[in-house]
């Protein structure tokens, strides 16, 4: 195709598409669920091991086999089309048959994190008008507390450790101390067996593409959460663009999946991806190893964690064999330049032949739209868009798209872009806004633009500001301003900028600062970083407070918690 720049506007140029092929620019999305898509990606793949699970090895015959055998459990439960199921688990064989199960006779699955406050599991139970939800037993009494106050026909109650081997079931109760619980007293309540029994093995096949297939909630780092629908049709289009993308993709390949299954690139990505390929999917408990456990057991092709743990990964500096690597992939949350080098020149050292391979989403596309591919690179950025994907900057004023390299709010059009929010027609219309073109695009409220060549760079997020008053006028003062300009100090491995209240100027920056190893010691430290803001920051931008930390707070999916970092810094703790 013409690679020739026509217009400078990346909306109408696309200069990702350069990096496509003429069959990959003309394939055409499937339209199926997203049981019907594995199902038929694996109709000659019955004998290859779909599931590792803490010594548990499942065939791809069986996980259809345990997908059509949950299903007719569902349907004889009382479970049908258009039904919301609540899900209240965490990464297991059994939750990957819930949720394809639920897919395969219409119903949806509503995504819920069982380690939420029991108001906020409460409330998205009754906003998704579930009657029925299968709960890990470690999260039962929860459900036990808020039932009474629900509309909850049914619990099912499954044992964390149900599909491992019994020789990790002993030591899992042995060594970490996750005993199977009691299931409660009350006839609402049964277990995955009892469960079971209600199959006959007869269940039906719904073939509705763009029904809601999964309710997956946003992050919440910077403020509310909201449920996200996202239908089979956008599922399938998230593993589909990166699967015509990735040019190494291979069934004999192993996938780690680490993140939950409750975030919507847990389904997106982590879990469709590779069994559309027919991966091996290695499924464990989320968090709980890390990337460097995970080499040494597994030596993963593909792996997803993001920056916060990529980076421990290279601290901790270990002599590790990463020949093996296809794709190293981080998303999710800033990953400074800084932080980047650092993690790339560690891949290098331990033979990997992928850099890190960084991407961009959010849960309300379907959590991927772009990444940094190995034939298609450009450092500090979240790589080119997907190939159906159309991304680019518009002006935060006056909404205009802008030409490529100029700086604005990140917006996309995509086929994976999400139903709606659940219950809340405000905040949908708010974030998905028809533009001049006639098409829908999604704000995404991250700031950033599209450069010549066609690749996403993310500077923040638009919430991620102060507003500080100057000569009686409000100006806006970014945080990621000020980070990068600490992140150039020899002094800081990782900084992050939240505001506080200032009667002066009405809100003032405050900055926690991870320093590196070789300023951990010096006494002067907060000294030098003062008078190096004076010399690289106007008056505004300086912190009028420096907390020095070893780490910063996560949320439940790893990334940096700036809710809890403003918390900090308006109690003036560390």
């Amino acid at each position: 195709m013409n690679n020739k720049r026509l217009t400078g506007y990346p909306s109408i140029d696309k200069p990702w598409l350069k990096y496509y092929s003429e069959e990959q620019l003309n394939t055409h999305l499937p339209r199926c669920t997203m049981y019907e898509h594995i199902k038929k990606c694996n109709s000659d793949n019955f004998v290859r091991i779909a599931l590792n699970y803490y010594g548990s090895e499942i065939s791809y015959g069986t996980l259809f086999k345990s997908i059509d055998r949950v299903a007719s459990a569902l349907e004889n439960m009382g479970i049908k089309k258009g039904d919301i199921v609540t899900v209240c688990m965490i990464n297991s064989p059994e939750t990957i048959y819930i949720l394809f199960a639920l897919n395969k006779i219409g119903a949806a699955a509503n995504m819920v994190c069982g380690m939420d406050s029991d108001k906020a599991i409460k409330a998205h139970i009754k906003d998704a008008d579930s009657n029925y939800i299968f709960v890990l037993d470690i999260f039962q009494n929860k459900i036990q507390e808020i039932i009474d106050d629900t509309s909850v026909l049914r619990v099912v109650v499954v044992r964390l450790t149900q599909g491992m081997t019994l020789i990790n079931q002993i030591g899992t109760s042995i060594l970490k101390g996750m005993k199977p619980l009691t299931i409660p007293n009350d006839k609402r309540f049964i277990g995955w067996k009892q469960f079971l029994s209600y199959s006959n093995g007869q269940s039906t096949t719904v073939h509705d593409a763009d029904a809601p297939a999964v309710i997956t909630y946003t992050g919440g780092t910077t403020g509310g959460s909201k449920g996200v629908l996202l239908s089979s049709s956008a599922v399938v289009a998230v593993a589909q663009q990166y699967i015509l993308g990735e040019k190494e993709l291979y069934r004999d390949s192993k996938w780690m999946q680490v993140l939950p299954l409750f975030i919507a690139y847990g389904v997106t990505c982590s879990l469709m991806i590779p069994l559309s390929v027919g991966m091996t999917l290695i499924v464990r408990i989320p968090m709980s190893d890390t990337i460097t456990q995970l080499c040494k057991k597994f030596k993963p092709n593909h792996i997803m964690y993001s920056p916060a743990f990529w980076e421990k990964f290279s601290d901790d500096n270990e002599t590790l064999d990463l020949s093996y690597f296809i794709a190293p992939i981080t998303g999710g949350d800033i990953l400074s330049e800084k932080a980047e080098q650092k993690i790339d020149a560690y891949l290098s050292k331990c033979g990997s032949p992928y850099m890190l391979m960084n991407g961009y989403g959010m849960t309300e596309v379907g959590a991927a739209v772009s990444v940094n591919y190995r034939h298609a690179f450009e450092f500090g950025s979240v790589g080119t868009p997907f190939v159906k994907n159309v991304v680019s900057a518009f002006d935060t004023e006056t909404g205009k798209e802008l030409p490529c390299g100029q700086e604005g709010e990140i917006c996309i059009h995509t086929p994976s872009m999400m139903i709606g929010y659940l219950n809340n027609k405000e905040e949908t219309e708010n974030i998905i806004r028809r533009h001049e073109d006639n098409l829908l695009w999604v704000h995404s409220g991250d700031l950033g633009y599209i450069s010549e060549n066609g690749f996403i760079h993310i500077r923040g997020r638009l919430k991620r500001y102060m507003l500080c008053m100057v000569n009686g006028v409000a100006k806006k003062v970014f945080s990621l301003d000020i980070e990068k300009v600490f992140l150039s100090n020899a002094s800081v491995e990782k900084c992050a900028v939240v505001p506080v209240a200032d009667e002066k100027i009405n809100q003032a920056p405050v900055i926690f600062i991870i320093p590196t190893k070789d300023a951990t010691s010096k006494k002067n430290l907060e000294e030098d970083l003062r008078l190096f803001a004076e010399g690289h920051l106007e008056q505004i931008y300086r912190p009028v407070k420096y907390h020095f930390v070893q780490e910063f707070p996560l949320t439940k999916v790893g990334k940096t918690d700036y809710q809890k970092l403003e918390e900090m810094a308006s109690n003036n703790t560390d």
